[in-house]
């Protein structure tokens, strides 16, 4: 009987060269970053001791903790509605087939992109160097990356839409506006509700790590808590955000379904 390979000798070697490469890259960046790793090993026996003090929970000031909490959820929902407003109108502008010209559609999904390829820590930065620090900073910092974000996606779900459609509308005299409450909503209003659903998620942990740098927030408390080496304060900051995250995954997920 004639043996049959299960992998092919040139997936072998494809696979052997991805290894190679794969080393030979983490080997240049390790000697790039210059690593210390005689330190991290020193050290390594000191993290039993770190483990014990991050397992102490310190619940004074959950009113607090709690009450930083509900800003962070506000600064998300906040910019997730205001972000879907300015995302829906510019899709509707920078969308293939229904924009009113096609330069401005290019234009559009140009800016997009310039937005897209800037984390949103930096938009973040810019704006409380500009607006100074608040919550004020937080909501527009991600009214950035979140428009980036939907606009992106909604333009995708309405370039979908079949041709037909929007040539039927056309056909019977639609304006643009008519075109877009009667052909493009109904057809996309599912998946935009997908859309923002996934994006809830995202929000919510920019503003709880926004806040680390500003915005305020829980994200403030948990840089105050690093800063003053609070182990407890930290571990049960780290509970409410990992509980609140939780919780949110679940909506998420039900309401996607429910969609």
């Amino acid at each position: 009987m004639n043996r049959i390979p299960l992998v092919k000798p040139k997936d072998k070697i494809r696979n052997l060269v991805i290894w190679v490469v794969a080393i030979l890259l983490f080997g240049i960046s390790a000697s790039l970053l210059d690593l210390d790793m005689g330190t991290f090993l020193s050290r390594l026996g000191q993290s039993g001791e770190v483990i014990r003090h991050f397992l102490t929970l310190d619940i004074s000031d959950i009113g607090t903790i709690l009450s930083e909490l509900e800003l962070s959820l506000s600064m998300a929902v906040a910019s997730l509605i205001l972000g879907a407003i300015l995302s829906f109108t510019v899709a509707c502008l920078g969308a293939d087939n229904i924009a009113p010209a096609h330069f401005l559609s290019v234009g559009i999904k140009a800016v997009i992109s310039i937005i897209r390829a800037i984390p949103a820590l930096v938009w973040i930065l810019m704006i409380v160097a500009s607006l100074g620090f608040g919550p004020l900073s937080g909501v527009i910092g991600m009214m950035f990356p979140t428009v980036g974000y939907l606009t992106k996606s909604f333009i995708s779900s309405i370039e979908e839409i079949p041709v037909q459609v929007i040539e039927t509308m056309r056909s019977t005299g639609a304006n643009w506006f008519q075109l877009i409450q009667e052909g493009i909503l109904p057809n996309v209003s599912k998946s935009f509700l997908n859309w923002l659903a996934i994006r809830v998620e995202g929000n919510v942990a920019e503003s709880i790590s926004l806040g680390m740098v500003g915005a305020g927030g829980i994200g403030t408390l948990l840089t105050r808590a690093i800063g003053g080496y609070q182990y407890g304060k930290i571990t049960f900051i780290f509970l409410v955000i990992f509980g609140t995250m939780f919780t949110i995954e679940m909506l998420v997920t039900r309401v996607k379904r429910a969609i």
